[in-house]
């Protein structure tokens, strides 16, 4: 796995827009059963999954205790993804699979694809 270019906590940049592509995406507490379907192509330890609300999107297999086609979470979590435009900051709070994990500025917390994020200067 390559090394990330941007640090945990660390201060960054949005270098370029992103639009959040799900509304109203998978959110889950640790513990609840998740269930798990088919891995993403191009980022493979991502899997599409549906929470115990009916509510489906990606999960990191980091995340899951995998079994078969359905799993446990191991954590609170939430793919929210943030809709940005370039020249927003905030900190880096994950880095996971190639998407990054960000507070920005604003309170904003959400995902956002790694390749878009610089540390800032």
């Amino acid at each position: 796995m390559a090394k990330s270019s941007v640090e945990l906590m660390r201060e960054c940049i949005v270098r370029e827009a992103y639009s959040g592509q799900y509304n109203d995406p998978i959110r889950f507490r640790a513990g609840e059963t998740v269930q798990v379907g088919q891995a993403d192509p191009d980022y493979p330890e991502w899997y599409w999954c549906r929470g115990p609300d009916g509510r489906e999107g990606w999960v990191h297999a980091s995340l899951l205790s995998l079994h078969a086609d359905a799993a446990v979470g191991l954590e609170d979590y939430s793919a929210r993804e943030l809709t940005v435009a370039a020249g927003e900051g905030g900190r880096v709070l994950r880095v996971l699979g190639g998407w990054v994990l960000l507070e920005l500025d604003d309170g904003r917390t959400g995902w956002v694809p790694e390749h878009i994020v610089a540390a800032a200067a």
